[in-house]
């Protein structure tokens, strides 16, 4: 998803050596040398040295060795392919920005020439079957049993971004979706959405912006005051992230229990922007997140906000963590949007990295 905040961040990231044998039992893969990504399945014997894993990896995808598909949905170039479903292809020429699925259909955000987005709706032959106008954000359940999409104005010019919108949730598309109206929003996404349960963000302006949680059924969501300016919601809607700290002089991100938790801890330094499955590991980035990626994409201690590992590259645009030791990382070999890229998948435990999908050019998005 594109980010419109611009934010001047200047701040230094203290170095540490990590030392991970207790945070995880993953002897998966190998330790990697300092500096470099060691590929998953290089081998090792009892008789060479240990070596502490490296606290910061380079990632060169061209070193590394091809491993399991990625076991999320996402988009290459204009196939859907992972998840529970078979590859789909996607009609047309519009720029797709969001892709999920349920069940047997494939959901995807496309955006039009003048900045309209719609949802766009497939079975599993790549036939369209729906479309609906100006909804511009989705996510889908851990079970993917269940969608929640929403219109909320948030590519619109800028004298309609606060006009409101819908907040909409299904289990099926071939039934009616349920409907929360929310008029006179600003910038409103969903977040999350667990068994009947859509987490929400939205504000009178642009900042700050509040959490809520909508019931399905219910005429009303409950505002969660505790998170301020939220950005994410864990995938089983127990821990959120916001940003209380955001202007010309900073950004800093919280970590907060939900539904009306203590601030467990906060940093200055990155943005966090996913959790694990099981809430062990944050993925983050700096704050100051451009366009076209960062050069770095850290996974963070989710009890303490510790650093375990940084991975570089020229350009990293997202991320997802596949289980609490693997974290799939979008790379780009530039900073532009013309690039070739390839999904990475790095062990947290070791900083070890293998091939997802081959390295090639063409639109890469890493599924809801």
């Amino acid at each position: 998803m594109r980010d419109k905040r611009l934010v001047i961040f200047v701040a230094s990231v203290a170095a540490a050596a990590v030392a991970v044998g207790g945070f995880l039992a993953a002897t998966r893969g190998p330790q990697a040398d300092a500096g470099t990504a060691a590929p998953l399945g290089a081998a090792s014997t009892s008789s060479a040295p240990k070596r502490v894993p490296a606290s910061t990896v380079k990632i060169d995808p061209t070193a590394l060795k091809p491993g399991a598909g990625p076991r999320v949905t996402y988009l290459r170039a204009r196939t859907v392919l992972g998840g529970t479903g078979p590859p789909v292809k996607v009609p047309g020429t519009a720029e797709i920005i969001a892709v999920g699925r349920l069940r047997e259909t494939v959901l995807t955000i496309q955006m039009g020439s003048n900045q309209t987005s719609s949802l766009v709706v497939l079975d599993a032959s790549g036939k369209q079957i729906r479309q609906l106008a100006a909804v511009d954000s989705l996510v889908t359940s851990a079970d993917g049993q269940a969608i929640a999409y929403a219109s909320g104005g948030r590519f619109t010019p800028s004298g309609r971004s606060g006009a409101g919108g819908a907040v909409y949730y299904q289990r099926s598309m071939t039934e009616p979706a349920a409907k929360l109206a929310w008029p006179n929003a600003y910038e409103l996404e969903v977040l999350a959405v667990v068994d009947r349960t859509v987490y929400f963000r939205s504000g009178a302006t642009s900042e700050p912006w509040h959490l809520y949680q909508w019931k399905v059924g219910s005429p009303k969501p409950t505002l969660l005051s505790k998170v301020v300016s939220p950005t994410i919601v864990s995938r089983d809607g127990t821990l959120a992230a916001g940003l209380p700290v955001f202007n010309d002089s900073g950004m800093c991100t919280a970590v907060t229990p939900l539904p009306a938790g203590t601030q467990r801890w906060r940093t200055c330094q990155y943005k966090v922007t996913r959790f694990s499955p099981g809430k062990v590991f944050a993925a983050a980035v700096p704050p100051d997140f451009p366009l076209y990626g960062e050069p770095l994409t850290v996974a963070l201690d989710l009890s303490t906000g510790n650093r375990l590992r940084e991975w570089t590259g020229p350009s990293l645009r997202d991320s997802t963590a596949e289980d609490d030791d693997h974290l799939l990382l979008q790379w780009h070999d530039k900073n532009e949007p013309t690039s070739r890229s390839a999904l990475v998948r790095c062990t947290v435990s070791t900083g070890a990295c293998e091939l997802a999908t081959p390295l090639a050019a063409g639109p890469l998005v890493i599924g809801s």
